[in-house]
């Protein structure tokens, strides 16, 4: 499998890298003195020497061989990381990388601060999107106006009601017409899934879409050759660990394909389908697994089920998802059931 990026913990002392990260760095910085209207906006690093010189952490995304973006992040002393800069690659902005470096920071932190303009709505937007919340405005001198936005994992303790009628009340309710009636019996598995349009990116309404059967085809190249596709999950966690059901849980969703689990094929015919936003390359957000984490134990006061598992564990050499990155050892800490 082609690996379309990687994002990890770098160490900047490599002269090329060094380079790479100073280039973009500077490219980024004249952007954002134009978005800002702000000329004061301090350089984090003013050339290579000072980039080599880097102690804080940084994580850097990249494209192939090719450097995208970088994270450099501070330990608090109250325990956790200060955020001092995101900056990526101008010609790559609006391509999910800034969100990709917060997200492999917040995958193994507590907590997380970060100062942003009030103006910069992308970087506000971001933070959110993330699970930050403001905790502090004020003014600099000069009049910028400034936040102080703080992330806390487990933030998110959803309670959730599933109703007779087969529809969490909480959930966001968007009923797709790719399902039927289950042949007999209740669902005993659940079905872990990821699933990102366009791939590895995040937000946009084209799940949705597809499972209801009106994703536009001219949108992106990759949604024509989906387009033909009819098919549902019960469930979808986004980012934001927003939960949205598409299927009833009496009724089967078309999920699974080709599977088998434990000798029985068909799985849609005994399962529940869960979507996770996400994809094979990168962790999945806290809010997600709350969400999730709190969906399964309203599903088990309900229906008689026996086990979890991945996609790829019911449909192995056709499927890869969840993937590496589910953290299946969390699951297996909160919830008393097979996987």
């Amino acid at each position: 499998m082609d690996i379309p990026f990687v994002v990890k913990d770098i160490a900047l002392q490599e002269p090329a890298l060094a380079q790479a990260a100073l280039r973009i760095q500077l490219l980024a910085h004249q952007v954002e003195v134009q978005w800002l209207n702000y000329p004061a906006l301090p350089l984090m690093w003013r050339d290579v020497g000072q980039v080599m010189a880097c102690r804080e952490r940084v994580i850097g995304a990249f494209e192939g061989e090719e450097l995208r973006g970088v994270l450099v992040a501070s330990q608090r002393q109250q325990g956790g990381w200060h955020i001092e800069r995101t900056v990526v690659d101008p010609a790559h902005f609006t391509a999910g990388w800034g969100y990709r470096l917060l997200n492999h920071l917040l995958a193994d932190a507590d907590e997380v601060s970060v100062d942003t303009a009030e103006v910069n709505a992308a970087a506000v937007a971001l933070y959110h999107k993330a699970g930050f919340v403001l905790e502090q405005r004020w003014s600099v001198p000069d009049g910028l106006v400034l936040w102080r936005m703080l992330y806390r994992a487990g933030r998110l303790q959803p309670v959730l009601h599933l109703e007779a009628s087969g529809w969490v009340r909480e959930a966001r309710q968007i009923p797709s017409p790719n399902c039927d009636a289950r042949e007999q019996g209740q669902p005993e598995l659940l079905v872990i899934h990821n699933i990102s349009l366009p791939p590895y990116r995040y937000g946009s309404h084209a799940v949705e879409q597809l499972f209801t059967n009106t994703l536009n085809p001219d949108e992106d190249p990759f949604f024509a050759s989906i387009k033909q596709l009819r098919v549902s999950s019960h469930f979808f966690i986004r980012r934001s660990g927003q939960l949205v059901q598409f299927v009833p849980v009496q009724a089967r969703a078309w999920h699974a394909g080709v599977s088998s689990w434990q000798g029985r094929e068909r799985c849609n015919d005994f399962s529940i389908g869960v979507e996770m936003e996400g994809c094979d390359f990168e962790p999945f957000a806290d809010a997600q697994y709350q969400m999730l984490l709190a969906l399964v134990r309203e599903l088990q006061q309900h229906l008689p089920l026996q086990a979890i598992t991945g996609h790829e564990h019911i449909a192995p050499g056709r499927k890869t998802d969840p993937g590496p990155y589910f953290d299946w050892a969390r699951l297996r800490r909160e919830i008393d059931l097979p996987m």
